[in-house]
């Protein structure tokens, strides 16, 4: 079944001369050619895009954190058992410079004192603006550390607080720097 379309070709005062051309496998062929092409190269586009921007490291050391999974979850139980509790605070000074704060508390509300508390800052969706920290006692219970968060975002705290006797409490906490 051939297909004729109407083009017109040039007007005469109120009529127009009309020619007919028949669409033929070749207009088709281009047709699906061009529509295929576009959504290769849409496609080869997303691709680069992804492969480019994504690092492929989601956890280091998977395998060996898969295999101390029993020991993770013995570790949070006796975390559990401590009660300790910790708010965490940023105040900002100006363009990512702040004081990050810790407060520490036992199961009764009472300040944490003589802790080691360490960590690390990271920024979850690029790599190279992770900063290690050591906190520094400021207060009753209150531990915390100056510090500069080169871009504005989330930025994910991981922070361990160590007594002398050896009880361990780990945190992790979101910070967004609006």
């Amino acid at each position: 079944m051939t297909r004729y379309s109407a083009v017109p070709v040039r007007e005469h005062g109120d009529l127009s001369v009309m020619i007919q051309r028949t669409i033929t496998g070749r207009h088709v062929l281009y047709g699906f050619v061009c529509f295929f092409g576009v959504i290769l190269v849409a496609n080869a586009i997303f691709i680069y895009l992804a492969v480019d921007t994504f690092t492929g490291l989601s956890t280091e050391r998977p395998y060996q954190r898969g295999i101390a999974y029993n020991e993770t979850l013995e570790a949070r139980s006796a975390q559990r058992a401590l009660g300790w509790r910790a708010k965490v605070s940023f105040d900002e000074a100006r363009d990512g410079q702040g004081v990050l704060t810790v407060a520490m508390r036992d199961r009764a509300g009472a300040p944490l004192e003589d802790l080691r508390v360490a960590g690390q800052i990271r920024r979850p969706t690029h790599e190279g603006l992770d900063q290690d920290l050591t906190l520094v006692r400021s207060g009753i219970g209150a531990y915390s550390v100056e510090l500069i968060l080169p871009r504005r975002g989330q930025w994910d705290l991981r922070l361990t607080a160590e007594s002398r006797d050896g009880a361990r409490f780990e945190m992790e906490h979101r910070i967004w720097l609006k």
